[in-house]
Order: structure tokens, then C-alpha cells, then sequence
């Protein structure tokens, strides 16, 4: 377990230097302008659902400037697909590995999921039918951890932490770094059916 304990905190510090190893044009913007950007700019211009105030802005407008094409596909294809008619599958959206799922399945009590976070992947969730409840929590405050899985890009985490607990519905849209844990299907007031698009977009170093 401490070996495994080591190893998380060792990625997290690789993920802290590979989001601002590079020289960005927003190293020094504080917090006002950071926020100014992300309201006011056209990047999610005929959008039909808003970004949860949660996301990580700076992370966010870091990594559009590190792969503008890339995040441009992905916010058309959320864009000028009907999501709610899209059938169960993966659809591939660019040659750099860019690709989006859709599932479809039943929510879950909270102690019957797990926080999960990716290393190769952000993630943008967007639930087109139904509603659920998602945690969110800092990958840095998750104590314990199972292996990594390379192959499907995935770890899941358990924490006697509490994290934030947002409703994710239609109207709003979710962005997870490599640093954000989540804990997605998480049931509302009773066990519903959802139907999700998941957007994964390759992570810039």
C-alpha cells in the first residue's frame, strides 16, 4: 500500500509539471482574467448547455491552447449531434485519438461506486437523458488507490473524504483533468435511467 501510496503522489507531481512545463500565454493571468476568458469568449458559442462552474478554468483554457483543433472538434460534435437520438457506442472524431462514447445504464447508491480518474484522457461528460449526481474531488486529498489500468486509461480510488456533489442533468456539461477524481452514476432521489456522452480528448503536454 505505501508503494502504491508513492507511486499516485509521484504521478500527481509528473501531471503538476506537464500542465506548466510549457510556456503559455496564461502563466501569468490572475484569477480575474483567467475567469474573464472562460465567460466571455466564444469558445462555447451555440452551445444549448453551460459549463459547471467546477471546472478547472485555468487547466481548461491551458490545454485549448496546447490542441485548439482538437477541442474544436470535440465541442462540434457536442454541438451539431442530437445526443438524446445517438445510439450506445464509441464514435472516433479525430486521427489523434480523439473519440466520444455513449452509454446508457441505471444509477447507483454512492456505496456502490468509485472515484475513478484518467492520465491519458480529459474528460467531458454530458448526460442527455435523465439525471444523476456526480462527486468530484482533488485527485491529491485520495489516500488509498487500486492499479492503474493502461490499457482502458483508468483508476479507481476509495475515500473516507466527502467530495462535492453536483447534479449533472441536460442543461450543464462536466470537464475532468487528471487531477479531478470523480465519482459519476450516482443515483438522485431513487435509481434512474441515464444516458451519457462521454467526450475523451488526449491530454497535451
Amino acid at each position: 500500500m505505501k508503494k502504491t501510496i508513492r507511486y499516485l503522489f509521484t504521478f500527481l507531481g509528473f501531471i503538476a509539471i506537464g500542465c506548466n512545463s510549457n510556456s503559455s500565454k496564461i502563466d501569468g493571468w490572475s484569477d480575474e482574467k483567467v475567469n474573464e476568458w472562460f465567460l466571455e469568449s466564444n469558445w462555447n458559442k451555440d452551445l444549448p448547455y453551460v459549463p459547471d462552474a467546477n471546472i478547472n478554468k485555468r487547466l481548461f483554457i491551458q490545454q485549448q491552447e496546447k490542441n485548439p483543433e482538437t477541442w474544436r472538434k470535440a465541442f462540434d460534435f457536442l454541438k451539431n449531434e442530437d445526443l438524446s437520438e445517438l445510439p450506445e457506442g464509441r464514435y472516433d472524431l479525430s486521427d489523434n485519438g480523439l473519440y466520444a462514447t455513449v452509454s446508457v445504464y441505471q444509477t447507483k447508491k454512492p456505496e456502490d461506486a468509485k472515484y475513478e480518474a484518467h492520465r491519458k484522457y480529459i474528460d467531458i461528460q454530458y448526460v442527455a437523458e435523465g439525471e444523476e449526481y456526480i462527486e468530484i474531488l482533488p485527485l491529491e486529498m485520495i489516500k488509498e488507490a487500486q492499479n492503474y489500468d493502461g490499457e482502458a486509461d483508468i483508476m479507481f480510488f476509495e475515500s473516507k473524504t466527502k467530495g462535492s456533489k453536483l447534479l449533472a442533468d441536460k442543461s450543464r456539461f462536466f470537464v475532468f483533468f487528471p487531477t479531478d477524481a470523480h465519482k459519476p452514476c450516482l443515483m438522485t432521489d431513487t435509481t434512474k435511467t441515464v444516458k451519457k456522452i462521454v467526450v475523451k480528448i488526449p491530454v497535451s503536454e
